[in-house]
């Protein structure tokens, strides 16, 4: 009896030093998540959009289109987050796509009027940017290939435009291909994401950005504990040549292609099972790979090196130079053979032409240009007679300095600007010009 009643009581100290180490180690990654929150949060910004639905025709009594009253603008709200110290800010190309104005909302209360910087063609992402006139918070990338299932992820954002909010969970699963990109090799969490999430970021417990929140699957409007995120390595690849440059310009092979499984394996008397089975080519008249693969190849090697499987021989596409001559090894009908192809370029969205309605009505015909100084202007390329610019005293060769108080380097900016007074029902902007090196403001007549 004396050992039973031992027995009992070792067990009961070993019960309540695990239960005491759990909760020290809940209490420890409850204080992580904090610390973490505190530290990045300053860099999560709000992304509010203006969109101006296209006026609808309907159709009178006498059969007689007529047009229906002037469509009132829209607001969309979604996440991002400053990647450098300059103002530029990285989110989703579908929380800014087709917007008229972009503001940003920084987690010190200032709202910024944000231009795009750079929208790649295939990928949802997108590269904004605003002038705070100061260095602002930044975050910093970690490495998305570490990241394992069950690592601890912290996702911040503005779901539903309640700005940063924290939600924490796991990483459920790695290498999601959902969509087709070569950047799309998404990371599945269970932290809770929804709607306005989308272009924030995904952290680990260093604080990294390992992921930008994307997509959620969901029966209903709300978190069903199925998010995905572009990894990091994919979004730092993107937003460091839209940075320099404005274009991603990524690498591309005209094809479609799929995992070597166990059984094709069998079926294509492949040699492993890595490598990539060409499902299609794309590639109409043979112009860009001239016939040189076919469905059904199986591609093992890039310029010598082994291609694991179809996300491999994305990713080595794109990084690869554009226009140069790359050597892949490909497996058909029981033999290897050597061919060399040209890497093309993935094609990249262009810029919504934002507020082209009012641009055709004002008869303004902008351009960019460059300063004296080196700096970008906006240059007054010609005036339709019959816009309603047309007797405001703008001439041809003007610069636009400013619009309503607004400072503008690109046309995209003035045509927002203009576009948010019609939306608004202002008849006039006040526009500074600078004629022959003189400046004055001068009314812009406003069309409805």
């Amino acid at each position: 009896m004396k050992w039973t009643h031992h027995a009992f009581a070792i067990v009961l100290v070993l019960l309540s030093v695990s239960i005491a180490l759990r909760s020290a180690n809940a209490e420890g990654d409850q204080g992580q998540i904090a610390a973490v929150v505190a530290k990045v949060s300053p860099a999560v910004v709000r992304i509010t959009t203006v969109r101006l639905p296209k006026p609808e025709d309907s159709t009178s009594e006498s059969g007689t289109a007529v047009a229906s009253a002037s469509p009132q603008p829209t607001m969309a709200f979604g996440s991002g987050f400053i990647i450098d110290p300059a103002g530029f800010i990285a989110t989703n190309k579908h929380v800014v796509e087709g917007a008229t104005m972009i503001f940003v909302l920084t987690a010190d209360g200032v709202r910024y009027k944000a231009a795009t910087v750079g929208v790649p063609g295939t990928v949802d992402m997108a590269l904004l940017r605003i002038d705070a006139g100061h260095e602002l918070p930044s975050v910093t990338f970690g490495d998305s290939d570490k990241m394992r299932v069950g690592d601890t992820v912290i996702a911040i954002g503005s779901p539903f435009g309640f700005d940063t909010t924290v939600t924490s969970g796991i990483v459920s699963a790695l290498g999601r291909d959902i969509m087709e990109s070569p950047f799309d090799d998404y990371i599945q969490t269970d932290a809770a994401i929804n709607h306005g999430n989308s272009g924030g970021p995904l952290f680990n417990l260093q604080g990294q950005v390992i992921g930008m929140n994307s997509v959620i699957f969901s029966p209903s409007s709300g978190s069903s504990g199925l998010g995905f995120a572009l990894p990091a390595n994919e979004l730092q690849f993107v937003f460091g040549r839209l940075m320099k440059t404005g274009e991603v310009k990524a690498g591309m092979l005209p094809i479609h292609t799929q995992q070597v499984t166990w059984m094709l394996q069998q079926a294509l008397d492949t040699p492993d099972l890595q490598g990539a089975v060409v499902i299609s080519v794309q590639d109409e008249g043979a112009k860009m790979l001239a016939g040189k693969i076919k469905p059904g190849d199986v591609i093992m090697t890039f310029n010598g090196k082994k291609v694991w499987d179809p996300r491999d021989l994305a990713r080595k596409a794109a990084l690869a130079p554009i226009g140069s001559d790359v050597a892949l090894e490909v497996f058909r009908a029981g033999t290897t053979d050597t061919v060399h192809v040209t890497i093309h370029r993935w094609p990249e969205a262009e810029l919504t032409a934002l507020g082209a309605g009012v641009q055709r009505k004002l008869g303004l015909q902008l351009a960019s240009g460059q300063g004296e100084d080196g700096h970008p202007i906006v240059t007054v390329e010609s005036i339709d007679p019959t816009g309603t610019a047309a007797d405001s005293g703008i001439q041809k060769g003007d610069i636009i300095v400013e619009v309503q108080q607004t400072p503008v380097s690109e046309p995209d900016q003035a045509l927002r600007l203009f576009s948010a007074q019609s939306a608004s029902k202002h008849r006039f902007a006040a526009v500074l010009v600078e004629h022959d090196k003189k400046l004055s403001w001068l009314p812009l007549a406003i069309p409805d």
